[in-house]
């Protein structure tokens, strides 16, 4: 098997991959890299920003659909200890080899799953690991009122290993509240169609969350709160800004002024919602563009949203070779580091979607091998059926796609 060798940068110790890499591999290089780069692991984890993130959404499957069983999509459940933890393939280890500082993460809350989530954060918060936690996007909202089940998610996280000691667990940075929720004004079943079912869906999952903790007794500590628009050009709902991913923003600054905008009325009281929003909100949006674009787009009208600060909740460089995407890292790395509201951004993603196919191939630092490691715990799927999957070796290479538009992983590693 390849093995890679290790280049040496001011910054850190740098993985250098072959085209094809071996998990075990890959444990090399980042084990060499933690201890001759120095490396953070252990429990106290940096700040948030600069935010070096990467996106973490790593089914199992090889084939397209998981061949009509798709397992959970909650990748902190304990059957997947073999792919992010030491006794596997190591995934938050080689995450932190490759300079990450956080994990963003998608369905980590809501799914209604009754099994620990400690394991995961207690190997992130060893690993230096911030944690980005995603609630799931598509539970039960009825007239887009998120409340009850973002409060009984929040709740049932807490159970689950998400609180310690009355407060969220270390490794926990941010809550994700929703993804791409603007989508919801094209569903059917909000009518009228407009702009109000986002915003309502937006506060209400926040209000829940805030009265899960108070419920709970769990104190905000250092966890932010966001939620992360699409790159989509559309208006605010107040008719105030237009443009892309930056019309979220305004959406949640005239939501919190006034809730009855989405016709909301809040459990909790208007001052409660002004001070989470004041104190731990964080602007998000997804993109596939070059930073030079994005950073034209909402650089230039951000003064407007300050002191609460923006980072990119996927920065999918769709399409672009490696160069373009190693000097995106570093230019928004600078940028995050002048302290001027940009946080930083979270890359999308560790490995390709296989079981989605299509475009979303485009994306991921490393595709599944035809190696396997052995096989993850039972994981079961929506409908109750549960299996085991094979654990892949990983390989840094997407063979799919021409020149170094394959080689996303040693841009990342590089940058």
């Amino acid at each position: 098997r390849d093995t890679p060798t290790l280049v040496q940068s001011p910054a850190r110790t740098m993985p250098q991959m072959e085209r094809r890499t071996s998990a075990a591999a890959v444990r090399v290089f980042l084990l060499a890299a933690l201890v001759v780069g120095g490396s953070v692991a252990g429990s106290e984890l940096p700040a948030l920003g600069p935010l070096r993130g990467i996106a973490y959404g790593a089914l199992p499957c090889t084939a397209q659909s998981c061949g009509g069983q798709q397992p959970s999509e909650d990748m902190l459940l304990g059957g997947y200890a073999k792919q992010w933890g030491p006794e596997g393939r190591d995934d938050l280890a080689i995450m932190a080899g490759l300079g990450a500082n956080a994990v963003r993460l998608y369905h980590s809350l809501g799914l209604d799953i009754e099994e620990s989530h400690a394991g995961f954060l207690d190997h992130a918060q060893a690993m230096g690991l911030n944690i980005m936690a995603g609630f799931h996007t598509y539970g039960a909202c009825p007239g887009f009122d998120c409340f009850d089940t973002w409060k009984k998610a929040a709740l049932q996280g807490f159970r689950q290993g998400f609180a310690q000691s009355g407060e969220w667990h270390p490794a926990v940075a941010a809550l994700i509240l929703l993804n791409e929720p603007d989508f919801f004004e094209f569903s059917p079943v909000c009518q009228p169609s407009g702009a109000w079912c986002r915003v309502k869906a937006a506060l209400s999952a926040l209000d829940g969350v805030l009265a899960a903790e108070k419920e709970a007794g769990i104190s905000a500590g250092r966890v932010r709160l966001t939620v992360t628009w699409s790159f989509g050009i559309s208006t605010s709902i107040d008719g105030q800004v237009t443009g892309p991913g930056i019309f979220g923003f305004q959406d949640m600054v005239a939501g919190i002024a006034d809730p009855q905008i989405a016709h909301y009325t809040p459990r909790s009281t208007q001052a409660d919602l002004q001070q989470a929003f004041s104190t731990r909100w964080v602007h998000g949006l997804n993109t596939q563009s070059p930073w030079s674009f994005v950073d034209a787009m909402i650089s230039k009208n951000y003064a407007r949203f300050l002191p609460v600060p923006w980072f990119i909740g996927e920065y999918g460089a769709n399409g672009q070779p490696a160069t373009v995407i190693r000097s995106d890292l570093q230019a928004m790395q600078t940028r995050a580091s002048e302290g001027t509201g940009f946080l930083g951004t979270a890359v999308f993603q560790f490995q390709s979607a296989h079981w989605k196919g299509g475009s979303e191939l485009n994306f991921g630092l490393f595709r599944l091998g035809s190696d396997v490691l052995g096989e993850t715990g039972e994981i079961c799927d929506e409908h109750g059926g549960c299996r085991t999957w094979p654990v892949h070796c990983l390989s840094a290479r997407l063979d799919w796609l021409p020149g170094s538009l394959g080689d996303r992983a040693q841009a990342v590693a590089s940058a």
